[in-house]
């Protein structure tokens, strides 16, 4: 023991070779026809347009060594192989339509209209579509709006990861441990435990354990994503180089691919609860049928056999907001200089696991729930100028404050403050084709927050926040 006294051969002996093959393969099949329709023009200019159709096909296989495929490394989460595939058939139109320009109060008006029908030999059928609109009455002020329906098929993990089997800690609450109460009981009954098991140790979970099964579910259908915006964007005549727009985005996602249910206990909870509207009570027109209770399989004992945990479309996902971005072009020191922001305010974040669930408001919290920190506002803001041969940006990142998304539960730090880190760097021409940059990312060397158990790694969220410190880099490019 003690640092230095290892010998090699002892460290060959603890030692595991961790080896791993990815191999992705994708065939894109596309044929395009884009133009506009000649003479059928609106006042504002001509239509244009957009017909295609495509073929994709796609596989991926995952082959880990033995140690790695179980989880049998310290700090490795197991990674079990996955081997799958798909295609996909689509056909696709796009319009744009210029109904008016340079008219009285429509300087511009004009709409897009985009349909996308696809084929997924896993999935089926999936369809896309979109209408946006814009109306400038001045040059100065534009307004603009739409509506898309915006789909996702499963990803080959989500369908083909390979099921496996675990025992995670959980009591039927029609044992006689559950001590089931009068409304429970008849959920019990209806969903097959025999009647004189219920209530009774015959069917206790060994351990206080249940077989559960989790991966992936070749049965998963598309995600399905409504998402709304409206905004507007302000160029003043009489501040040139000035752009400044603000737009406000609604996103719903429904059908949300997930693992089903919260947990084997929640699930066993939601199923048997004689008062929540998900579960299996014969009075609230699900009964056995309930989806929860669709999940449990039991032996003709009434025990409990195994919970079906594997990926289901049954989650919701939404998010709210407004991003504002503004910019501002003017000469410098004979070059041309840019400030530049872009900000996201927002204003929901949440994420209800199952019908009937309460959800997870995740908008200004980080944690065990929502995972990677999610300001209510953050910004990048930038200053660039371009002379003949060189460049220079000064980037100014800002995280915004964070607090931990479980009240009930006292953390070492439960709130993270405000994070800024600002990078500089130059760029020097040599030739049209050859340049070299030189730069420094955190050049105040700004510590990422350090947390303790409701961090991802290294002690904080390394996604968010910088765990490099200052960093001095040198690029050579070159274009050919």
């Amino acid at each position: 023991f003690g640092e230095g006294n290892i010998s090699q051969e002892a460290a060959d002996f603890v030692a595991v070779r961790v080896n791993s093959a990815a191999d992705y393969d994708q065939t894109i099949y596309n044929l395009t026809f884009a133009g506009d329709l000649g003479p059928l023009a609106l006042p504002g200019g001509a239509i244009g347009a957009a017909i295609g159709v495509e073929r994709r096909e796609e596989s991926f296989s995952f082959d880990p060594s033995q140690d790695l495929a179980t989880g049998n490394i310290a700090g490795f989460n197991g990674a079990p192989p996955v081997d799958g595939a798909f295609d996909v058939d689509s056909y696709f139109a796009e319009l744009y339509l210029p109904i008016l320009s340079g008219a009285p109060f429509a300087d511009l008006l004009d709409m897009e209209l985009a349909y996308r029908s696809e084929d997924y030999s896993t999935s089926g059928k999936a369809d896309a579509y979109k209408v946006s609109a814009s109306w400038a009455p001045i040059a100065d002020v534009r307004f603009r709006g739409g509506y898309n329906r915006a789909v996702r098929a499963p990803s080959i993990g989500e369908l083909f990861s390979p099921q496996g089997q675990n025992a995670p800690a959980a009591e039927d609450p029609c044992s006689e441990k559950g001590a089931p109460d009068a409304g429970t009981q008849a959920i019990c009954a209806a969903t097959g435990v025999p009647s004189g098991a219920i209530g009774t140790a015959a069917i206790n979970t060994p351990a206080g354990q249940v077989f559960a099964i989790s991966g992936g579910n070749p049965d998963l259908e598309p995600e399905t994503a409504d998402t709304y915006t409206f905004g507007v964007v302000v160029q003043p005549s009489a501040v040139e180089g000035l752009s400044v727009s603000l737009d406000y985005f609604d996103i719903e996602i429904t059908d949300y691919i997930t693992e089903f249910g919260g947990g084997a206990n929640n699930v066993l909870s939601v199923c048997y609860d004689a008062n929540n509207p998900a579960g299996g009570s014969p009075t609230n027109g699900l009964g056995p049928q309930s989806p929860f209770c669709q999940t449990i399989t039991r032996a003709s004992s009434g025990i409990i056999r195994e919970i079906s945990l594997t990926q289901q479309n049954v989650a919701t996902q939404t998010l709210k907001g407004f991003d504002l971005l503004a910019s501002y072009d003017f000469d410098l020191f004979g070059g041309d200089a840019r400030i530049g922001y872009v900000a996201t305010f927002t204003t929901e974040s949440d994420f209800l696991a199952f019908d009937g669930d309460t959800p997870i408001e995740c908008a200004g919290a980080f944690g065990n729930d929502c995972g990677e920190p999610l300001p209510d506002y953050k910004h990048r803001a930038n200053f660039r100028w371009t002379g003949d041969k060189i460049t220079g940006q000064l980037l100014w990142r800002m995280v915004g404050a964070v607090d931990d998304d479980n009240p009930d539960t006292q953390y070492f730090v439960d709130d993270i403050d405000a994070y800024n880190v600002f990078d500089m760097s130059g760029t020097y021409r040599f030739t049209d084709n050859w340049w070299l940059t030189v730069g420094i990312d955190n050049v105040l060397d700004e510590s990422p927050p350090i947390l303790g158990d409701n961090d991802e790694q290294a002690n904080t969220w390394p996604a968010s926040y910088d765990v490099f410190g200052r960093t001095v880099f040198l690029r050579a490019s070159a274009e050919f």
